[in-house]
C-alpha cells in the first residue's frame, strides 16, 4: 500500500488549526500572521486566503473574529496604534519628557518607517471606509488622550484653553509626520534631493523644535 505523505507545511497548518486556543490568543495569532503576510505583499495583492494559510486556520475562523478582510486590516492597524499610544504615554510619564520632544516624535517616525504600518494605513485611507479614522488613531480619541497628558505635564491643572492649544499643536505635528511619511519621495524630490535616513532625522528634529517652541508659547499665554 502506497502512503501519500502530506507536505510538512500542510501538516503544521493542520496541527495549528486543530490546536484549541482561547479566543483572544487565536485572534492575536491571526493578526501576527497577517502582519507577516503584509510584510511581503501589499494588502491589495493578497486576501483572507493568504492570511488563513499563514496562520494555519480556516478562512471561516478569520471571518468569525474580524468579519471581513477590511475588518482584519483595521484590527491589525488598530493594534499597532494602541501600542504606539501606550509607548508615548509611558514616555510622557518620565521626568523631563517634554524637554525632549524629539524622543516622542521619534516613536511616531519609527512607526511610520515600518513598511507594514504604512501599507495598512495607505490601504485603509484609499478604501474611503468610515473606519478610515483608524489610520490616524482617531477612533478612540487617542490623540486627545496624549494631548491631555501633555497639558497636565505642562501644568498640573491646565486650563481648557491650554488643552486646546496642545491638541492643535499635536494635531499639526501628527499631520506633518504622516504627510512626510506618505509623500516623502515627492516632497524631497521637489527639493532636488534624495530621501535618506539623515534627512529623516533632520525633519524629525526640526519638527521637534517647532513643537517645543509652540508648547512653551502656549503655556506662557495660558499663564
Amino acid at each position: 500500500m502506497v502512503r501519500i505523505r502530506t507536505p510538512p507545511a500542510r501538516r503544521r497548518a493542520r496541527a495549528t488549526a486543530r490546536r484549541r486556543r482561547p479566543p483572544e490568543q487565536a485572534r492575536q495569532e491571526i493578526l501576527d500572521a497577517a502582519e507577516r503576510v503584509f510584510l511581503e505583499s501589499q494588502p491589495d495583492q493578497v486576501g483572507l486566503k493568504e492570511v488563513a494559510r499563514e496562520a494555519g486556520v480556516s478562512h471561516a475562523l478569520i471571518t468569525h473574529y474580524f468579519g471581513t478582510y477590511a475588518g482584519l486590516i483595521e484590527a491589525a492597524l488598530e493594534r499597532r496604534l494602541r501600542a504606539l499610544r501606550e509607548a508615548a504615554l509611558s514616555r510622557l510619564r518620565e521626568a523631563g519628557a517634554l524637554s525632549r520632544p524629539g524622543e516622542l516624535l521619534g516613536l511616531m517616525f519609527d512607526a511610520l518607517e515600518d513598511p507594514v504600518h504604512l501599507r495598512l494605513m495607505r490601504w485603509l485611507l484609499a478604501s474611503e471606509r468610515p473606519a478610515a479614522a483608524t489610520a490616524f488613531g482617531l477612533h478612540d480619541r487617542g490623540l486627545a488622550t496624549i494631548a491631555g497628558q501633555v497639558a497636565r505635564a505642562l501644568d498640573a491643572q491646565p486650563s481648557a484653553a491650554l488643552v486646546r492649544e496642545v491638541e492643535l499643536t499635536l494635531l499639526t505635528a501628527v499631520s506633518a509626520a504622516y504627510g512626510y511619511a506618505l509623500a516623502k519621495h515627492a516632497l524631497v524630490g521637489a527639493l532636488g534631493r534624495e530621501p535618506s535616513s539623515e534627512l529623516d532625522v533632520q525633519v524629525r528634529d526640526t519638527l521637534a523644535v517647532m513643537v517645543h517652541a509652540h508648547l512653551r508659547a502656549a503655556l506662557k499665554r495660558s499663564g
